[in-house]
Formats: C-alpha cells, structure tokens, sequence
C-alpha cells in the first residue's frame, strides 16, 4: 500500500475518474475526457483515481507542455473553487516527488497515497488505486521501488521526449502481450478480504464505502458490510461516478454508443469472470 494517507475532509458532492488511460493528446479518449472536464458542473471535489495517463512522469515541464489541454482544463476547474485531487496510478509517476510547478497549480492534492473522504450521506470513504492490492508481493517490492524519490530523481536528467516515447511503447507492448488477463470473482474476493482484515480498518475507523481504479471492471458489490466500487476500463466504457449531496450514486457514460458493461460481483454471487487490466 502507499505510506502516505491523505485526509482529504468532508464532501457534499463528489465525482471520481479513473483509468482514462490518454495515449496522445489526440486520441479519442483524451477528446472524450476533456469534454467531460468541460461540462463538469455542480460539484465539490474531483478525484482522479490514477492511469488517467498512459504514461507520465509529472516532475518534469515537458509533460505540462505536453498535455497542456488537460492540465489547462484542470486548472480552471479549480479556480472555480472545485478540490481537485490526483491519486497516482501505476502508469501516473512523479506526482508525489515535487511534480513541476505548472502541474501543482492544477491539484489542490496530487501523489501517491490513499485518500480517506467522508461524504455527508455516504458516510467514511476510502479512495485508492488500488493496483498493489490485487498484485503479488513481488509486484508490490517494484512498485515501492519505481515510485521512490530516488528513482524519481535518477528519472529527472532524462529528456522527457524520450521517457514517454520509451514508458508508452513499453505499455503498449505489455498490453498487446497479455492482453486483459481474466480477474475471477474468487481472486477479486481474496484480495479484498485480505485488504480489509490488513489495511481498510487501520486507515479509517467505520469504513462504509471504498473507490477502486485500476481493474477496469464495474464492480458494485458489498463485502463484510463494506461497499466496493470500481468503473470499466475507458477503452470500451467510459465513465465517471457522482456521489450526490441526496445521497444517490450515478455513474456516467460517456459515449453515445457504449455497451453497459455487466456488472461485477464477488465470489458470493456467482458472476462470470471478466477482464482486468495487464
């Protein structure tokens, strides 16, 4: 798990992104996402739940440069007085170690850690990537690693042409390579379990809701009296989660001609396997 857990207070209406997964500036999900940025409207907190790059390393200018229409966009929702909050994924690096200038101005809060919120209807909330709870030991030992500051600071020297020229193909590759490995209901159900008998309860006292990125699945489902939430991928669905001052929880969709991806429950319910991120 990320060291660092951020209070991030109380909210009244809260909406939560993950997993865009913007390749290039053009690409049609970046086109989508800053639509979505634009009509934003309504709203106290925005939280970015991680991947909402392909790649990128924020420490250095060259990404604000970059990805200026994303960051101009985020920047100004700000100023209308909207928290806004990035969770680093494990595609999003460099925000926890003195991400450049031009990056700070667009978050009120950005790195890696997992954020604890309570909703005024939905009560004690916890928001976090979520890539290390359904990873390996082994995994988790290179994710301390490449998310370090030392890493980070060995990272710096290095143009920031090449690193995402290098960190994109290296993405893509693993991508086409294995594909979407199947996540069982069974594995999901274990890894949850274990978070919430290792970590949940030590990060908030009465946990009622918890927010995952990174398995790219809709899962709404509840687990020893907890509800876990998580949204599909971008790439066929995509999506953003409301959590309204009435308490009612709408999620999204973003494009005309989606598909609803079926729903994704534990163990318990019997739900056919579906597709998770490599």
């Amino acid at each position: 798990m990320p060291e660092r857990l951020l209070d991030l207070g109380k909210t009244n209406r809260l909406v939560v992104v993950s997993d865009v997964h913007m390749r290039t500036p053009e690409d049609s999900r970046t086109e989508i996402f800053c639509r979505f940025l634009d009509e934003l409207r309504d709203c106290d907190t925005l939280v970015l739940l991680g991947d909402i790059f392909d790649f990128i390393n924020a420490r250095q200018v060259f990404y604000h440069r970059l990805w200026e229409k994303v960051f101009t966009r985020l920047k100004r929702i700000r100023e209308r007085g909207v928290r806004v909050v990035f969770i680093e994924g494990n595609h999003d690096y460099g925000f926890e170690h003195a991400p450049c200038l031009e990056v700070r101005e667009c978050f009120d809060f950005c790195g890696d850690f997992v954020g604890r919120i309570q909703h005024s209807v939905f009560g004690n909330m916890l928001l976090l990537h979520s890539d290390d709870v359904v990873c390996p030991p082994s995994y988790r030992v290179f994710r301390s690693l490449v998310k370090s500051s030392l890493f980070q600071s060995c990272m710096s020297p290095i143009p920031g042409s090449a690193t995402s020229f290098l960190f994109s193909r290296y993405a893509q590759l693993s991508r086409s390579k294995d594909a979407y490995r199947k996540l069982s209901n069974s594995f999901l159900t274990s890894c949850v379990e274990e978070f919430l008998s290792t970590k949940a309860h030590t990060l908030v006292e009465e946990l009622k809701l918890c927010v995952f990125g990174h398995i790219h699945v809709q899962l709404d489902d509840t687990l020893n009296d907890v509800r876990f939430l998580s949204g599909p991928d971008w790439f066929s669905a995509p999506s953003a989660m409301t959590f309204s001052a009435e308490g009612h929880l709408h999620r999204s969709w973003l494009r005309s001609d989606v598909s609803v991806p079926e729903r994704f429950l534990f163990a318990s319910q019997g739900v056919s396997p579906q597709s998770a991120p490599a």
